[in-house]
């Protein structure tokens, strides 16, 4: 009796204390809040702040995820990203399975991806994809993959965002419920759409259209319009790849029967397409309608971009039928909304069309001569008002780029090395002088240590170094990295026999955050002697300049330290961006992954030499 009374009480133990774990790992009133403030459309405060105030941490992390979200929605990026690291705090804490991170690690990608900050929005995916398979959340997991996929694409690497869409598809069939295996068919569909046009692989372009034909399939039964509408969209883009217009525009019109007439963006980009293919088949009337329906949708969007591209396309339709008049001013138009500096190519594309315009205006006879009068007496007058509005946005332009100059150079003036560098190298000289080396040698590195001090600590006094004063540089870090890493790496600088390294100029400080991030990161627990080759040389009047490591790769040093990289990235950013602003010169930078193993670093300058500064 005894014994069945243990078993019993052992039971009823057991059962409670999985209640209380079920109860620690969730917030029940976090449901009904949420649902109250869609319905009534109340401020979030008024439900996050009693969520911050109670006693259960999940209620304290969810509040601190919603806040996130809203922050993001509001673009307030930094501030949404730091709630979104409270939350992850507080999640961990609660010592519950990571599965309830899942949607703290979706948008908090989401938050990265928007700020086109890929390798951070990669790694949250990746821990997107672990908190999916902990808690074996399969739709979860898919569109997980998918995100990867997609960020491996933006990053141009077609083929290895393939393998991650590749690994969604076996789940399609495990997905009971309509609505999400509809969403994902529809992800992947653009997925292979996109490897197709990256890497003109047949068979993804055979599988796009698989996977929207299999949408439709579900689609349509349910009605789920919205779906149905994108998937004729993207039928749409495989047939344009294929060179089949006609059918194109059938899809495009079966699209426009199922859209949602509430979602501008759909129909923006679904009017825009219609317009170029109209455009191709030199239909150019109905195609400047179109055009004119996609400016109007991208206007409600405030995309600015996509309606300097609606304009620029009804420019080329309008050029096409030779009515050069309405070309020259969408063309006009078109640069007025981006703001963009002329290049020559532009310059000579509108000066043509200015020419062709003017030569048929001289060909009207003198009889139109009255009503073109009282025609350029309108377009006077707008002008005029186009005129004050173009000099009150440049204005703002002006004040803008002026404050993104001074919070560039801010940035700089605190970007110094790492100081734990200063720290492990004195602790290392330290060292090496109780080994009893010769006193020579220490004075020398004592020498080189005082000499990367001042030279960091006067950066920020230099726009411009030689190439040989910067190679100096690295040099003497270099050795002293050495002697904090002994028999760990070596090093090669070349630069090539064209190059003037006394009298060629570039950004200060603009390497040595690279090599250090192959030193601490690239190079850290490898089994074999790493190399990292720091080369120059020219590209017709420009300056290349590659660092080179055999390390661990981008990936891997994405999961080892995502904010070094992301500090070594801001610094070069802002060093290219204020060199083109100031110089009106074209410098970039890129940022991947070694064909053989390590990363690769590829910055390309103008060739400056001390005369022209």
């Amino acid at each position: 009796m005894k014994l069945l009374k243990c078993f019993f009480l052992s039971i009823f133990f057991f059962l409670v204390h999985s209640t209380i774990i079920a109860q620690d790992c969730n917030c029940p009133e976090f449901a009904k809040m949420k649902a109250d403030h869609e319905s009534s459309q109340k401020d979030h405060f008024e439900y996050t702040g009693k969520l911050l105030a109670s006693k259960n941490i999940i209620c304290q992390a969810k509040a601190y995820e919603w806040i996130a979200i809203e922050l993001m929605d509001e673009e307030k990026f930094d501030s949404s990203d730091l709630c979104f690291q409270k939350a992850e705090i507080l999640f961990k804490q609660s010592k519950c399975s990571d599965s309830i991170l899942l949607n703290t690690y979706k948008n908090w990608a989401q938050l990265f991806y928007t700020k086109g900050e890929f390798v951070k929005a990669q790694d949250k995916s990746l821990k997107l994809i672990g908190a999916a398979e902990a808690g074996r959340l399969y739709y979860d997991l898919a569109v997980g993959y998918t995100m990867v996929a997609q960020l491996f694409n933006q990053t141009n690497q077609p083929d290895q965002g393939i393998i991650y869409a590749r690994k969604a598809v076996p789940y399609i069939e495990q997905i009971k419920e309509p609505a999400k295996k509809i969403d994902l068919l529809f992800k992947l569909s653009k997925r292979y759409l996109w490897h197709y046009q990256d890497t003109k692989t047949a068979t993804s372009l055979d599988t796009s259209e698989l996977f929207s034909y299999q949408l439709l399939e579900i689609a349509k039964p349910i009605n789920k319009k919205s779906s149905i509408s994108k998937a004729f969209s993207n039928l749409q883009g495989i047939a344009w790849e294929k060179g089949d217009l006609k059918n194109a525009i059938i899809f495009l019109d079966s699209s426009f029967k199922y859209i949602d007439a509430n979602s501008y963006a759909d129909l923006a980009t679904n009017y825009y397409d219609k317009a170029d293919i109209l455009y191709e088949l030199k239909d150019y009337k109905q195609a400047a309608a179109m055009a004119d329906s996609a400016i109007h949708y991208y206007k409600n969007l405030n995309n600015t971009v996509y309606v300097a591209d609606a304009y620029n396309l009804s420019s080329k339709i309008y050029q096409g039928s030779g009515d050069y008049k309405k070309a020259f001013e969408y063309k006009e138009i078109s640069r007025t909304v981006t703001d963009s500096l002329r290049n020559e190519e532009r310059t000579k594309e509108v000066a043509e069309l200015e020419k062709k315009y003017n030569q048929a205006k001289n060909e009207k006879t003198i009889e139109h001569l009255a009503q073109q009068k009282r025609i350029y007496l309108l377009l006077a007058v707008a002008g005029l008002f186009a005129l004050l509005g173009l000099i009150f946005f440049i204005r703002q332009q002006s004040l803008k780029n002026k404050q993104k100059i001074m919070e560039a150079e801010q940035r700089l003036n605190r970007a110094r090395i790492n100081p734990h560098f200063f720290f492990n190298a004195l602790s290392s000289l330290q060292s090496y002088a109780l080994e009893g080396n010769d006193g020579r040698s220490i004075a020398t590195n004592l020498s080189k240590f005082s000499h990367i001090m001042r030279e960091t600590l006067e950066s920020s006094y230099k726009e411009y170094v030689t190439i040989e004063q910067e190679t100096d540089f690295l040099k003497e870090y270099l050795e002293l990295q050495k002697i904090r890493y002994p028999e760990k790496f070596s090093y090669e600088i070349n630069i090539s026999p064209e190059i003037e390294p006394d009298d060629t100029l570039i950004p200060s400080m603009i390497l040595q955050p690279f090599a250090e991030n192959s030193i601490e990161h690239g190079f850290n627990n490898i089994s074999y002697l790493g190399l990292l080759t720091i080369s120059f040389y020219k590209k017709e009047k420009d300056l290349v300049i590659t660092i080179v490591d055999n390390g661990k790769g981008l990936i891997q040093s994405v999961k080892m330290d995502t904010e070094h990289i992301s500090r070594a990235s801001q610094i070069i950013k802002d060093r290219i961006y204020l060199l083109n602003i100031k110089l009106k010169t074209r410098a970039s930078f890129t940022i991947e992954n070694n064909k053989e193993k390590g990363v690769i670093v590829t910055i390309n300058l103008p060739g400056l030499q001390k005369r022209n500064i």
